[in-house]
């Protein structure tokens, strides 16, 4: 059981050092990144709506479209049919992040810096 837990340790702190890698390097968190992918494929969609298919807790979805939102990758706006909710849609510099992340993200998980950090 204790090396069980400690493999998920090393797998979690893995994790966190790839993401804090990948957004100083590519500009976005693989969360940031799983969001701009998802809402590519989703246009015009509510945030709760992207929040259920990513399966991120509403709370959560909104700390990332705030960031987003300062990135300049994501435009929130009002729904044309009900001023009350808001649709979320990708911006033309949201686009080109995730393509540089796309790029970069083979050869990060490939380089020294990130290999050195996850071991």
């Amino acid at each position: 059981m204790d090396s069980e837990i400690a493999q998920l340790v090393r797998e979690s702190l893995s994790f966190h050092n790839l993401n804090k890698v990948a957004e100083i390097k590519l500009g976005l968190s693989l969360v940031q990144y799983y969001f701009l992918v998802t809402l590519r494929d989703m246009p015009g969609c509510s945030p709760q709506e992207l929040a259920k298919a990513i399966g991120m807790h509403p709370s959560t979805l909104t700390q990332s479209m705030k960031r987003l939102q300062k990135k300049e990758a994501i435009f929130v706006g009002e729904d044309p049919k009900d001023s009350r909710k808001k649709i979320l849609s990708m911006t033309r510099k949201g686009s080109e992040q995730l393509k540089r992340f796309s790029k970069g993200i083979g050869l990060l998980l490939h380089s020294k810096e990130y290999s050195t950090l996850s071991h």
